[in-house]
């Protein structure tokens, strides 16, 4: 009875390469050609074996084996008792990066992931297709900077929802700015900025959504933030879906995967202390994430002296001066110092810049004024009914009935009095 061989493709095509060799139908310099083999000394290799062992002897000795790259059982054990215990919810990718960076256990993403599964502490993500017109990338960086705001628990069970205040460059994926905030708020997009025109310069425009800030779906011109971008000559262009602005909110979705992870590892619990991680963060996130420009050119345009960033990114209202040069905001009063500039100020509109930390400048025109405090204004309490009438009744003079003012119908009234009687 004839011995059945199991052999992979790969093994049948040797054996009939084999084949013709030994009955000289081909040279073994073609044998090996045809066996993607460096030379026919492993032709000759192999005949030998078939002629010793007959067609087992040109199976893989590997057959059977475990693979020499193959982990021991101790070892996968450990790495999955590390990921339950410090990493459970962490993808395979970020969880081989973290079990390199904090345990010097370096395995490939791939593996982590099929162990994962395995282990049913991974499920993959099966994204359903959206029909949506991809958009080109700008060319350059600094020539469109996409900005959003991720309100989230970014704390977690640690602390309180809050705001990440998001800039991202169009054509790299750079992050170009990132500032926790209690909640999406002006301040936290004029200190987004700040940040972002400090480290780079002015980009050439801004793609936001329609938020109220960015003006709302009627496009507001006097809004702060539009006001703000077009002193510091920046365009601002409004997305109308969310879709449009795919790589911030791409970004907000790894943001809040790996970024609350992080702080989560550093312990990081209040929007302080994130701040002043957030920079290290970022560093790291560009390095893996960010793609090179098509064009080596720099959009960005630098803070020429022209531009006042302390004065543009503040609350900007308009007031009145008096013929005294005094004006009411916020329930203070306030008095303009320029004696020499008293008749030029008179009924002229005025710029009252107020910052963060309540501190106002003004300016008329793009001169800076100088002011002082005068009392607060007078705020008197509101009098209930009975107060009122107490009131009245105490300071009203009501005169006798024969007062001259009166005497007329005194006298009437005395006469029909009399005739009644």
């Amino acid at each position: 009875m004839s011995e059945v061989v199991e052999m992979s493709n790969k093994e049948l095509h040797r054996y009939n390469i084999v084949q013709k060799v030994i009955e000289k139908q081909i040279t073994q310099k073609k044998a090996a050609e045809l066996l993607s083999l460096k030379s026919d000394r492993q032709v000759r290799n192999l005949i030998a074996r078939f002629i010793k062992d007959g067609a087992p002897g040109l199976r893989s000795k590997q057959r059977g084996k475990p693979s020499n790259r193959t982990f021991d059982h101790k070892f996968k054990g450990n790495v999955m008792a590390l990921i339950r215990e410090k990493y459970p919810d962490f993808g395979p990718t970020f969880a081989s990066e973290k079990l390199l960076e904090y345990h010097s256990i370096k395995i490939s993403e791939e593996t982590l992931r099929k162990w994962m599964i395995k282990e049913n502490l991974w499920v993959s993500r099966k994204k359903k297709v959206h029909l949506h017109s991809s958009r080109p990338r700008r060319d350059f960086f600094g020539e469109l900077i996409q900005i959003d705001a991720s309100i989230h628990l970014w704390f977690e069970d640690r602390g309180e929802k809050c705001a990440l205040i998001v800039f991202i460059d169009d054509a790299t994926s750079k992050i170009t700015s990132l500032f926790f905030c209690k909640s999406e708020c002006l301040q936290g997009y004029f200190n987004g900025l700040e940040i972002h025109i400090k480290k780079y310069g002015r980009p050439c425009a801004v793609y936001s959504d329609r938020h109220a800030i960015f003006g709302g779906s009627d496009k507001i011109h006097h809004a702060q933030f539009i006001r703000a971008l077009k002193e510091l000559e920046i365009k601002n262009v409004l997305a109308r879906s969310p879709q449009a602005k795919g790589r911030v909110e791409r970004a907000n979705q790894t943001l809040q995967d790996r970024l609350i992870k992080e702080m989560r590892l550093r312990n990081i619990s209040t929007i302080e202390e994130a701040n002043r991680y957030l920079p290290e963060f970022i560093e790291e996130f560009n390095d893996r994430f960010s793609k090179e420009p098509r064009g080596q050119f720099d959009a960005h345009r630098p803070l020429a002296s022209g531009f006042d960033l302390e004065r543009t990114l503040t609350r900007c209202e308009t007031r009145t001066l008096s013929k005294t040069l005094s004006f009411s905001f916020y329930n203070k009063n306030f008095q303009i110092l320029e004696s020499e500039m008293v008749n030029r100020l008179k009924n002229k509109n005025i710029e009252v810049r107020k910052s963060q930390d309540n501190s106002i400048r003004i300016f008329y025109g793009n001169k800076e004024l100088k002011y002082a405090f005068t009392d607060d204004i007078d705020k008197r309490e509101i009098l209930n009914s009975k107060e009122k009438i107490t009131w009245k009744i105490k300071n009203t003079y009501h005169p006798p009935a024969a007062h001259p003012w009166k005497r007329h119908s005194y006298e009437e009234t005395k006469k029909e009095y009399e005739l009644k009687k």
